[in-house]
């Protein structure tokens, strides 16, 4: 009886009524207690328009759904809308669920991302929608700082199990929530150093951010399924700032191939000396974890891998924000990403800050039979003893510094060091450096420098410094709408130095030989014309198989080339 359907909604402003789709009444059976809005796809639509019915009748719960996804509106005041956990019981008051408190296992229970009830990007777009776009703040800022305070209000319950979560709406005012909140932020900057400034500090007003904090109290955000997290911090980062520094990411398939390639073990130190947001070693994590990261946390290995093998390092500062976020969600509070300025550029180490270079310092490789190349190696941090690194680098920039330059072979062109010279050719250099002999590598390359004229002094110093396992093409439209340049990725295994003089040793030897025998052909063909065609049998047995290997090579090309067109013809 206190159920009715269709009810009718009467605006000041609109001649023609409009109708509610479900109405929950009060016990009056007079006045409207709950409204549902089932009807509209459109979220943005649905939701202005479930609180305009709200606002017309006064309501104090309004209730959104599109058949998948659900959204429960509480009406604190005219406009003031807050999301909360569940729909009143019959025997329940609204004060009720405003006042309940939750420790960290209730969460774990209740957490709607786990339940599939909503995702964070979802969220995000929602809190985007309803109350940042025109709160006066940088979204990503704000958003990320409300994500800190929640992962350490959750780290808090995690370690204490009689903790009762601050992270919460609930009946309190706008301005107790904003206390609560600064305190937390706080707290996490005294934990987890490195983030956030000393003086950073909630720029959200007290009421939106209420709204903000009732709409992210009800997920669990540790050990949460990587792919939601990862998805949702990538929608954050501002466009402006993608163009600007070049931080495309990797799509994920991408990501999968070269971690299934690379095949990392739990044993082995992985680094992104350009991480961005840490793609590739939280692929690493979930490879190492058997495939799949879910709310259950990760195996131990897969833990221990987290907490002390991966490292990573980039100088954007909200894409090293998401990376030590993310790297703290599954790695319960312990990270090695590095950056955020200047000072954790990985091509300049002589610019790394205290925190970088201690972090690193035991990773650094050593030279025992060499003791001054140890000490120079010691304090200008080039040469490292990672088993792993995959690394997409920005394609942007040139380096121009001669500090920079003269730190790398590359930086070097017939024998004077280069002006200038793209900020992606010098991290193949550095990207070796960053390994250790017999270290695998996987690096994004603009596919020019695999084919290009120019790049032939490029293709040489790969080939002498590392065994190539693979070069797998990329399409064209990978990384669009950001960029249309034709990628390619090449895997690399770095030689020793054993391997490099054994290599130089058969490249002096087939040199020798090749000499004395175009010597030898020379001499005996010294009186032939180029003019002059010559006979099969007038030809010697070397130079008779060099033909003979040539022209099948060839005509195995061209019949290839030719069933690729007729099944292109055939298949339009």
């Amino acid at each position: 009886e206190r159920i009715g359907v269709k009810k009718t909604i009467n605006f000041a402003s609109q001649i023609e009524p409009q109708a509610v789709d479900i109405v929950v009444f009060q016990e009056d059976l007079k006045h409207y207690y709950i409204l549902f809005e089932i009807k509209r796809s459109d979220r943005t639509a649905g939701l202005e328009q479930l609180k305009n019915y709200c606002n017309t009748e006064g309501a104090p719960i309004g209730i959104w759904s599109n058949g998948n996804e659900i959204i429960r509106l509480h009406r604190e005041e005219p406009n003031l809308f807050v999301e909360i956990p569940r729909i009143p019981k019959i025997s329940e008051t609204l004060r009720d669920i405003l006042t309940e408190r939750w420790t960290f296992k209730w969460l774990e229970e209740h957490n709607e991302l786990k339940q599939g009830k909503n995702t964070l990007k979802k969220i995000l777009l929602d809190l985007e929608e309803l109350v940042l776009k025109d709160a006066g703040v940088k979204v990503f800022d704000e958003i990320f700082k409300l994500i800190y305070t929640k992962l350490y209000d959750e780290w808090n319950g995690i370690n204490n199990p009689d903790y009762q979560l601050e992270f919460f709406a609930g009946d309190r005012s706008p301005e107790q929530v904003k206390k609560a909140i600064t305190i937390l932020l706080e707290g996490a900057k005294r934990s987890w150093a490195g983030v956030f400034d000393s003086t950073d500090k909630i720029e959200l007003m007290d009421t939106p951010l209420k709204v903000c904090v009732s709409f992210l109290e009800k997920i669990k955000l540790f050990n949460s399924n990587l792919r939601i997290i990862d998805e949702a911090f990538q929608y954050l980062i501002p466009e402006e700032s993608k163009k600007k520094e070049g931080q495309f990411f990797t799509p994920r398939p991408i990501q999968d191939m070269v971690v299934k390639m690379l095949n990392p073990k739990a044993h082995e130190f992985v680094i992104d000396p350009d991480c961005g947001s840490a793609g590739f070693l939280l692929h690493s994590v979930k490879w190492v974890a058997g495939g799949v990261v879910t709310g259950k946390g990760l195996p131990m290995a897969a833990k221990n891998f987290t907490q002390n093998n991966i490292y990573g390092i980039d100088f954007a500062k909200e894409a090293i924000k998401i990376a030590k976020a993310i790297n703290l969600i599954v790695g319960n509070g312990k990270s090695h990403i590095f950056g955020g300025g200047s000072h954790s550029d990985s091509l300049n180490p002589l610019l790394w800050n205290d925190e970088i270079k201690a972090a690193l310092k035991p990773r650094l490789l050593r030279f025992p039979e060499n003791p001054k190349k140890d000490k120079d190696n010691q304090n200008r941090f080039l040469s490292f003893d990672f088993d792993l690194l995959m690394t997409n680098p920005l394609f942007s920039d040139k380096v121009k510094e001669k500090d920079v330059l003269r730190l790398y072979q590359l930086a070097v062109k017939n024998s004077r060091l280069v002006k200038q010279i793209g900020r992606h050719i010098l991290f193949l250099d550095r990207s070796l450096q960053f390994i250790r002999p017999g270290g695998r590598m996987a690096i994004v390359l603009p596919q020019v420098l695999l084919n290009s004229a120019s790049a032939e002094y490029i293709r040489r110093f790969i080939i002498d410094e590392a065994r190539i396992l693979a070069v797998v093409g990329l399409h064209r439209n990978t990384f669009k709408p950001h960029t249309g340049i034709k990628t390619s990725i090449l895997f690399l295994q770095k030689y020793s130095n054993e391997e490099k003089k054994k290599i130089r040793g058969i490249k002096v030897k087939c040199e020798r030989e090749w000499f004395k025998f175009t010597g030898q052909l020379k001499k005996e063909y010294q009186d032939v014309g180029w003019d002059k065609l010559l006979s099969e049998e007038e030809l010697n047995e070397e130079l008779k198989s060099f033909v003979e290997t040539y022209f099948e090579e060839r005509e195995e090309l061209e019949e290839e080339t030719r069933n690729k067109l007729e099944e292109k013809i055939e298949g339009s």
